[in-house]
């Protein structure tokens, strides 16, 4: 079976082109086909997840052309090794934790290029989030965006990336563990935390 000229040649789209996946889209087919050596399902795969991936991605390395380069690698690399791969529990925190081990990978090997930064963070995380969402979120009164943000910004960068991908991406406690490697109640009190230090924040 010949490889697959994903890496090089697919197209990416847009980050403002809306790919996430629907209920009606089945991934487990799609992984199946996948390791089957089915190239359309790889695109297939590719064009439901990509939105989600690349909205992650960029929150951790806020370059696009860094983010959709590891995007393509992970993918890349899962076909290569399609006829290896298992039927992960969760395919989305499957693809999830292999970009954020992509990115960090990035990102540990730029610091060693160079020393633009004094103290390497890897749990660094822009939370740049729609801010009108967090009413619902918090249950709390319509905020002033400006305040919302300055809450945010006081949590810690872990805090942030739990709150992301569990409100924004829709994992569960369960998969967020195994994206951020870490065990369920874990997860449970960060995210507890999280919420309770934004209600505090915005209610002083």
């Amino acid at each position: 079976m010949r490889e697959s000229n994903f890496k090089s040649h697919t197209h990416l789209p847009s980050s403002e082109t809306k790919h996430r996946p629907s209920p009606e889209v089945d991934l487990e087919i799609i992984w199946k086909k996948v390791r089957e050596s089915d190239e359309e399902s790889l695109g297939r795969l590719f064009g439901v997840t990509f939105d989600s991936l690349y909205s992650y991605g960029y929150r951790i390395i806020p370059h696009s052309d860094d983010v959709r380069d590891a995007i393509q690698e992970v993918f890349f690399q899962l076909w290569k090794y399609r006829e290896n791969l298992s039927c992960p529990n969760s395919i989305r925190a499957y693809l999830f934790s292999s970009l954020r081990h992509e990115l960090f990978n990035k990102k540990k090997a730029s610091k060693r290029r160079n020393e633009l930064f004094n103290k390497y963070r890897i749990e660094e995380f822009d939370a740049l989030i729609n801010y009108n969402s967090w009413d619902e979120i918090l249950k709390l009164e319509e905020k002033d965006s400006k305040e919302l943000k300055r809450a945010i910004e006081n949590l810690t960068p872990r805090q942030q990336e739990a709150i992301y991908l569990k409100y924004f991406e829709g994992l569960s406690t369960k998969e967020l563990g195994k994206v951020m490697k870490m065990r369920t109640q874990s997860v449970y009190n960060l995210v507890f935390s999280a919420i309770n230090n934004l209600r505090k924040f915005l209610n002083s």
